[in-house]
């Protein structure tokens, strides 16, 4: 039987379509609300949500307790093992939410920020609603089936704009920012318990429980890691310096969060579910793996590439004025970005081929490096904070090691597949920094005129250059993926 036989390759691509769709239409419609907010709330405004919003990420961890990936990830599932999962989910999430309410004054005391106490009570109400999202969610996702996972989310997205534009224009400031995250998550929760026919049952094992909890409880290491090391750093600018330089940072970070997630989180969703599949497969998880990873850098490092190029004329041109000072964290950010956007995939690999005890190391180690970096390059100001951000991609070689010796991948291949796509559009790049020089980057309109002119001719002779350069299984999966969207445009005619 050829690898994709049983439909896997099929059912992928189908899901893909569906979570395309839904990243691009909402974290479009999302940088759109962006940039409307940023030209009527301050650099303040957006310094409060953030440190607010770095607060309930890192508690929000323990709501899921890994165990909706543990479902994804599992061979075989009873209904008693779902049930058992949302039921513990939903009650933790309530008494995070009550002793993270009671809890906020204390830590907007300890970050010096009084006025951060009931802005953190408020977003603590989202916690409830994620844990009644979380279980379905993993459901449908373990079916690939994220057509329902794709309006939820659109949904949600339109639901917070809608009332978070108005409220800012009323001058409600930072509430409107938290009605956009308490509102969007309410929205997106009612969307997808309106499309989804599984509900839980009443009942409840502490042995599915335990059984989840092996390989859940590695999962949550992880998540709980990662949520320190990706909100620490906006938990130290808002502690050390001040939430105005806080909100600088923050739109830096968002532009950078809403195209990861354009750029990988479509592949990474559905690649846990798609490696858990092929498990037993270590050849056909290489070259998925590779694949993967090609498709990643080839859209990633093009794309952070021209961000951190034109950085000025997005900034001035979609933000507005007042926010120059997130042009220089843009530069920094940026190859962090793509570097991060690649690794995406390996950790799915790792928990995909259980082998999760080794994804939580190198989540330990990883983080504690980060950690560190943030604190070691904080006297250097907002900018070292944001190159203690790459600095920690130094770990990246022992995840390359640990990947060959448990997962099979072939370094050498992995390696290559990202060089072709830096290889491909550095000319480019050094063409576009060269032109800042003119008087053309300082042209009025000139994220009109200038910008997205030439990144878009830059795109069109990088897809050139990486078509030549990709090797015979690079363009075979390009020429696949074109057939397939052809297949379908046609399908649906």
């Amino acid at each position: 039987m050829s690898v994709d036989d049983d439909g896997l390759r099929r059912r992928a691509t189908a899901s893909i379509s569906w979570v395309v769709a839904e990243r691009w239409a909402s974290r479009l419609l999302s940088l759109g609300v962006l940039a409307i907010l940023s030209r009527v709330l301050g650099p303040t405004d957006f310094g409060l949500i953030s440190m607010a919003t770095a607060v309930v990420a890192l508690v929000q961890v323990f709501v899921d307790s890994g165990f909706s990936r543990a479902l994804v990830q599992r061979k075989s599932l009873v209904h008693l093992d779902v049930s058992t999962a949302f039921w513990a989910s939903v009650a933790m999430s309530v008494v995070l939410a009550g002793g993270l309410a009671l809890c906020a004054p204390f830590i907007a005391a300890l970050l010096g920020e009084p006025q951060l106490a009931p802005v953190i009570q408020a977003l603590s109400l989202s916690l409830p609603l994620l844990a009644l999202s979380q279980t379905p969610a993993a459901m449908l996702e373990r079916d690939l089936d994220f057509k329902p996972l794709s309006i939820r989310q659109l949904i949600g997205t339109v639901g917070g704009a809608l009332v978070a534009i108005p409220l800012a224009l009323l001058g409600f400031g930072v509430w409107a920012l938290v009605a956009q995250t308490v509102i969007g998550a309410l929205c997106a929760t009612i969307a997808l318990w309106a499309s989804t026919s599984w509900r839980p049952s009443l009942e409840f094992s502490w042995t599915s429980l335990r059984g989840l909890w092996s390989v859940g409880g590695a999962i949550l290491g992880i998540d709980l890691l990662d949520a320190i090391q990706a909100n620490i750093d906006k938990l130290v600018v808002g502690a050390f310096f001040d939430p105005t330089t806080l909100g600088y940072y923050f739109l830096a970070q968002r532009v950078g969060t809403i195209l990861i997630e354009l750029v990988t989180s479509v592949m990474s969703r559905v690649s846990l579910t798609t490696f858990s599949r092929v498990q037993d497969d270590r050849q056909r998880v290489d070259r998925i793996f590779r694949q993967l990873t090609f498709a990643a850098s080839a859209v990633s490092v093009p794309v952070f590439g021209l961000v951190a190029v034109f950085a000025e004329q997005i900034v001035n041109g979609v933000f507005g004025p007042g926010w120059e000072q997130a042009v220089p964290i843009l530069w920094i950010l940026a190859p962090g970005w793509a570097l991060g956007a690649v690794m995406y995939f390996d950790r799915n690999v790792l928990i995909a081929t259980e082998h999760t005890r080794a994804a939580l190391i190198l989540a330990v180690v990883q983080n504690a490096v980060s950690i560190v970096l943030v604190f070691v390059f904080i006297p250097f100001g907002v900018l070292g904070v944001a190159f203690s951000r790459l600095a920690r991609f130094v770990t990246w070689p022992a995840r390359l090691v640990v990947l060959h010796r448990l997962a099979g991948v072939a370094i050498g291949k992995y390696l290559l597949q990202i060089g072709r796509a830096i290889a491909a559009i550095s000319p480019f790049i050094v063409l576009c920094a060269l032109l800042q020089l003119t008087p053309w980057a300082n042209s009025d309109h000139a994220l009109w005129t200038f910008a997205l002119p030439l990144a878009g001719l830059s795109l069109v002779g990088y897809a050139g250059v990486l078509w030549l350069i990709a090797g015979t299984e690079s363009r075979a999966l390009i020429a696949r993926v074109i057939t397939d969207v052809r297949r379908r445009g046609r399908a649906a005619e």
